[in-house]
């Protein structure tokens, strides 16, 4: 297309918007075969628990037919968590959506809104679609944008908020008001011109899904809807919105573990002497103090992607992650990592193993309580595997996204080698425990005896006389290698035997003797601290 042509179709005020984008041109500075973490984005480091169980329950939903295009119960799903009305309430295909559908009703050609900068990008969009000009001063505007707690500094912002009836039609941004600030939603009760934009992209870990909500005074509601294109969020979004909103109480934990990473990241960062506000998000907003490209270039060669603004040359903003990840981010700009909160390092191994087959973010604490936060897809490993955590005393978080869809050898396969991964991480060099465990343990007519030694040479031996095919949706033939892979990737060796009229009770059984075992194991003897139990005097 000429362009002159392109002049003639497209509106002249639009011709010179960017496209939003997260962070860009990082491809040429990251070296070959380094792993890239994008730490650009500002979404939650892992998928929540349930979401490794989904693909069954998603696959019964039509994909040929529209969804309800009223979303009427996931309405009443946001209306219980935010404690408003459904008639205050409009979901939309994530919270930039409903920004630019707030635009739409607020706006007219040539309007003014406002915002104080710096600020997400997408608002000048929106108002630029909206025929409106994003002005310098809040002088005389239709809509003001306000976004508290901030994008990109992160800090608590309820004074941007101006006075009634001076800002137009004033929209509170809040996407990360799980992750701390000051809750404004109150305003939509108090107000006529204050509506709410929240997300389940950030604390519930649904970036992905794209499916945001507004709370609104019922007038500015009915206007959102009449707006709002029909059926924009897909049926599929919206079974996991329903899903992610009954499961407040796995976002919340999730949030208080990114808030405790952030604090933890923040104490890192602290020798470095780089200015950072206090942040209620789920990211650190750091001036570090000159041209943040020579930091920026230190963390592209370990593989970190960061968010850096043009109009702040010396700022850079970093997603909180894992803790793993947040360690690589520590290293890369010299920073020793902090130690977690209390001050003590515990025995813990994190594995993050993605094949063509599944998906495995595992991460196994030696020293724990017995919690267990287990998601594989497959029901009776779940449970398997929880029991294990339960009776070792370990704490024990696994997802696992696997291609169940074919069989599940792929994910029982994965899940055993991440666990035995995690297991090794965890015991490093093995030195001062007792090394050897042995248990039994019933369960009703059932008996099982099992046997390690975590003496760095992996053998296993099962023999459970099982007598059916299944377990649940566990084909019974990869019990015993389960206890195979387990043993081979954590470098131990493990001899179950037992028996039962029930195979349910026979393997159940096996993997609590196996708990015990391991509990006696993996336990420090203060008279051999500083070494492995060892003729040899070596693993």
């Amino acid at each position: 297309m000429s362009k002159r042509a392109q002049t003639t179709v497209i509106r002249p005020d639009l011709a010179a918007l960017e496209p939003y984008r997260w962070q860009e041109g990082w491809e040429q500075h990251v070296p070959e075969g380094v792993p890239v973490l994008r730490l650009d984005q500002n979404t939650q480091p892992r998928p929540p628990d349930w979401y490794a169980g989904a693909a069954a329950w998603l696959s019964r939903i039509p994909v040929n037919a529209y969804p309800d295009s009223r979303y009427g119960e996931l309405r009443e799903a946001i209306a219980a968590y935010t404690g408003f009305p459904v008639e205050n309430i409009v979901p939309t295909a994530g919270a930039d959506e409903m920004l630019t559908l707030c635009a739409l009703i607020a706006l007219t050609p040539g309007d003014r809104a406002f915002v104080h900068r710096p600020a997400y990008g997408v608002y000048e969009t929106a108002t630029s679609l909206a025929g409106g000009v994003l002005a310098d001063d809040p002088g005389g505007a239709r809509l003001t944008w306000v976004c508290s707690p901030h994008n990109p500094t992160g800090e608590d912002r309820p004074g941007d908020v101006p006075d009634e009836g001076t800002g137009g039609l004033v929209v509170v941004d809040q996407a990360y008001a799980e992750f701390g600030g000051t809750d404004l939603s109150h305003l939509v009760r108090e107000r006529e011109d204050v509506v709410v934009v929240r997300t389940l992209s950030k604390a519930f870990a649904l970036a992905g899904a794209r499916v945001g909500y507004v709370l609104a005074p019922e007038p500015v509601a009915r206007a959102l809807d009449t707006v709002r294109p029909p059926g924009s969020i897909s049926s599929h979004a919206n079974a996991l919105a329903l899903r992610a909103l009954a499961d407040t109480a796995g976002m919340r934990a999730d949030v208080a573990a990114t808030l405790a990473e952030r604090e933890r990241m923040r104490a890192g960062l602290a020798p470095l002497h780089w200015r950072i506000p206090p942040s209620d998000t789920n990211f650190l907003f750091a001036d570090v103090g000159g041209p943040a490209r020579p930091v920026v270039e230190r963390l592209l060669a370990a593989g970190i992607v960061v968010r850096t603004f043009d109009a702040l040359p010396r700022c850079i903003r970093i997603t909180v992650g894992a803790p793993d990840e947040n360690d690589r981010v520590l290293a890369a700009v010299g920073a020793a990592p902090a130690e977690v909160p209390g001050g003590d390092i515990a025995r813990t191994g994190t594995v993050r193993r993605a094949t063509r087959e599944t998906t495995i973010d595992a991460r196994w604490a030696l020293d724990g309580a017995g919690t267990a936060a287990v998601t594989t897809g497959i029901g009776f490993l779940d449970h398997m595997l929880s029991a294990l955590a339960f009776h070792s005393l370990t704490d024990l978080r696994l997802v696992c996204t696997g291609d169940l869809w074919i069989d599940a050898h792929h994910t029982v396969e994965d899940v055993a080698i991440a666990l035995g991964q995690a297991l090794d991480q965890a015991l490093g060099d093995r030195a001062g425990i007792r090394r050897y465990g042995d248990a039994r343990a019933p369960l009703d007519e059932a008996i099982c005896h099992t046997t390690v030694d975590l003496g760095g040479r992996g053998f296993s031996r099962t023999d459970l006389q099982l007598r059916g095919e299944r377990i649940g949706e566990l084909p019974a033939a990869l019990v015993p290698h389960f206890f195979d892979s387990l043993s081979r990737s954590g470098r131990l060796a493990i001899h179950v035997q037992g028996e039962g009229g029930d195979d349910h009770h026979a393997v159940e059984a096996a993997f609590k003797s196996l708990a015990l075992a391991l509990r006696q194991a993996v336990a420090l003897d203060p008279e051999r601290a500083g070494a492995l139990p060892s003729t040899k005097g070596a693993i």
